[in-house]
């Protein structure tokens, strides 16, 4: 297995896209999405059975080389539809994770839920057919405590305000998480993501202001 095509969910490969590149993936532990794809084909989890439609809807591939991982060597198994939905979710969650991030920064009273949510799919070339809006409206409003934020919410510069395309490249300042979830379990691994996206917090949001200061 030197190559291999993964099957993605539209949304899921335009995420990774900033990310990755739209190009092929050099599979490699250095980054989050290598590390847990790595950990899905050497352990073949339990349940694959109960996800036989997980292909249905990926529309898309991310190609990637297997050079640095010879099958033999590491162990590596082919694909099946319980990895495919895995590393799906995962990445899904990475990516509504980041929304929740720009919600909890900017939302006051200049800018909306709706405005920050669209300029964050303008961001990484979301469209109504890749991901729903009110997909993602739905799930900021499970997830962010709307009422707490607009207690406090303080007014901002025009400035930041104005968020446009260009904070996709912003993305590519936050993929570089820590390495130590290397031989964690998929739950563990979640945790420790969330947990390290939340402590760059600070930067990402410092860096989204510099990049619109003008």
């Amino acid at each position: 297995m030197k190559n291999l095509d993964f099957p993605l969910k539209p949304h899921v490969r335009k995420y990774l896209n900033v990310h990755l590149g739209s190009g092929e993936y050099v599979l490699s532990n250095s980054d989050r999405f290598g590390k847990m794809m790595y950990h899905l084909l050497r352990r073949q989890v339990k349940g694959k059975l109960h996800h036989a439609g997980s292909r249905e809807d990926c529309t898309q591939v991310l190609q990637i080389d297997m050079r640095n991982f010879p099958a033999h060597q590491y162990g590596l198994k082919e694909l099946t539809n319980y990895t495919i939905f895995q590393f799906n979710d995962f990445v899904d969650e990475l990516m509504k994770e980041e929304l929740y991030l720009w919600v909890r920064q900017f939302l006051n009273n200049r800018i909306t839920i709706r405005q920050i949510i669209l300029d964050f799919m303008g961001a990484y070339d979301l469209r109504e057919e890749d991901v729903p809006f009110e997909t993602l409206r739905k799930a900021v409003q499970r997830n962010v405590h709307l009422k707490e934020l607009k207690k406090r919410a303080p007014k901002q510069p025009k400035s930041v305000v104005k968020m446009s395309q260009k904070t996709a490249d912003l993305s590519r300042k936050t993929a570089d998480l820590s390495q130590k979830t290397a031989d964690l379990s998929r739950v563990a691994q979640h945790l420790v993501v969330r947990q390290e996206l939340t402590m760059n917090a600070g930067g990402l949001v410092d860096f989204i202001r510099q990049h619109h200061a003008g």
